[in-house]
């Protein structure tokens, strides 16, 4: 067993202790699942932009503008006349839950993206944090300066203490080798493609959830506008 195993075998109980650990003050985001194993993505490129089209996509855009548009109207249930579903901003509302899928699957095939070209600098970091945005926020949190793992205020908004204390004792014996500059760069974009997007999945989700009182109104009142947001995604 490595020094690194033993010391989160150590730690294993104190983590489960630990109050913080997440990304601020968010709740805890869901594990992006890996893409399957049957889907061929070519890696090779140097730019994530070669293989994640959705953030420059005209859809998106348009769909983003259309959200932050009516987030301003805010249009009553009472105003619109006849069904609801006849309705311009119903047909947004379900765009938008439909593009939260699209923004999971170009997530997954970011962070497969990131991984595969990081793995160069510290290919042991892949087992320690499992949570693919954990994982995108901590790449470019340290880059290649791995001894940013110590007394790191940021890492410790991403990470668990105990994490980060076995992410700095593997990363101090690591065979990685030092990326160039442009491989840096290359790997910010994507870093920042893939947060900017989750910023984005979570507008959409809070706008969806505001709406559901115009889209749903007995359904809200009976579960509440949140879970029938979900139900309607």
């Amino acid at each position: 067993m490595s020094l690194a195993d033993e010391l989160l075998a150590d730690l294993e109980e104190a983590a489960e202790e630990e109050e913080g650990g997440s990304y601020g003050e968010e709740e805890e985001e869901p594990a992006i699942e890996d893409v399957q194993e049957e889907t061929q993505l070519d890696l090779s490129g140097d730019s994530v932009k070669t293989i994640a089209k959705l953030w420059d996509s005209k859809m998106f855009a348009e769909i983003m503008m259309k959200i932050e548009e009516y987030i301003s109207k805010q249009a009553k249930a009472s105003e619109v006349m006849g069904p609801v579903e006849a309705a311009p901003e119903y047909r947004v509302i379900v765009d938008a839950n439909n593009l939260t899928v699209e923004i999971e699957n170009e997530l997954n095939i970011i962070h497969k993206f990131i991984r595969d070209k990081y793995s160069k600098r510290f290919p042991e970091l892949e087992s320690l944090v499992p949570n693919a945005l954990d994982y995108i926020r901590t790449v470019k949190e340290l880059g290649n300066s791995l001894d940013k793992c110590k007394n790191n205020e940021t890492l410790q908004q991403i990470l668990t203490n105990a994490t980060i204390m076995v992410v700095s004792v593997t990363a101090s014996t690591t065979q990685g080798q030092q990326l160039s500059e442009e491989e840096l760069e290359r790997l910010e974009e994507a870093c920042d493609m893939a947060l900017e997007l989750n910023a984005s999945k979570h507008r959409i989700y809070e706008y969806v959830e505001s709406r559901m009182s115009f889209i749903a109104p007995n359904l809200s009142i009976i579960i509440g506008a949140s879970t029938a947001a979900k139900i309607m995604g």
